[in-house]
């Protein structure tokens, strides 16, 4: 009887030492070896207000990934001056070619704050676009909320009547909501306070080098440990 015991016991650690081998393999293998990185916005994520345009955030983020990834593979969707709307046509677009990233960065709402557009409307569109990316792709999405842009210098100076911290807040909760409800991840830009010497000298609105990097940096604090790589930035 204790021999049968002890044989029955010896087989159970060995099932169980398999099991935590099989399980620290698949711990390993989480860290990709390839990405497909699909970044979604206006001009901030081509790059405008960067000198050269490659130091803008979208490239530091390719480039932070290129570092831990052996392929990286970069598709900057960003449109100048593109509102949820536009985004969404891109998006669409994009997907019926054929895209299926691995990675995607959205950073949506300046514009349609900037134009007067209705928070409710600029919510439906969003809707559409993480509801597109969520049955259409197994990508690994992280979203941008909006920083306060009533302190941004071009602002300050010269003041928009659709430029109020009232209306950022209403898309800021709307932005929340719908990551919220497809549980995506959220990159909360309105938590840092805009910095003057971050903003472009030439046009007083879009980040300058040093913007685009602190950027950069807030989306990688979100996008490397939900891929499994180290979040030293």
């Amino acid at each position: 009887m204790r021999r049968a015991a002890q044989s029955a016991n010896r087989r159970l650690l060995g099932l169980a030492l398999t099991l935590v081998l099989l399980l620290g393999g698949g711990c390993a293998s989480r860290v990709p070896s390839e990405i497909i990185y699909a970044a979604f916005g206006a001009s901030d994520s081509v790059g405008i207000g960067a000198v050269p345009l490659k130091q803008g955030y979208v490239w530091q983020i390719r480039d932070a990934l290129d570092r831990q990834v052996e392929d990286v593979r970069l598709l900057n969707l960003g449109i100048p001056a593109a509102d949820a709307r536009g985004i969404r046509d891109v998006l669409t677009l994009a997907l019926r070619s054929g895209l299926r990233p691995d990675l995607v960065t959205l950073w949506t709402g300046t514009n349609d704050v900037i134009a007067g557009e209705d928070p409710d409307t600029f919510e439906t569109h969003l809707e559409a676009i993480l509801e597109l990316l969520t049955e259409e792709t197994e990508a690994t999405i992280v979203v941008g909320d909006l920083p306060d842009l009533t302190m941004i210098p071009r602002f300050r100076e010269e003041p928009n009547a659709f430029v109020t911290k009232a209306r950022v807040d209403a898309f800021n909760a709307a932005i929340q909501r719908q990551v919220s409800r497809y549980e995506v991840l959220l990159v909360p830009m309105a938590a840092s306070p805009v910095a003057s010497q971050c903003v472009s000298s030439v046009d007083g609105f879009h980040p300058n080098n040093a913007g685009h990097r602190k950027i950069a940096n807030l989306f990688l604090k979100v996008i490397l440990p939900a891929i499994g790589l180290s979040d030293g930035v």
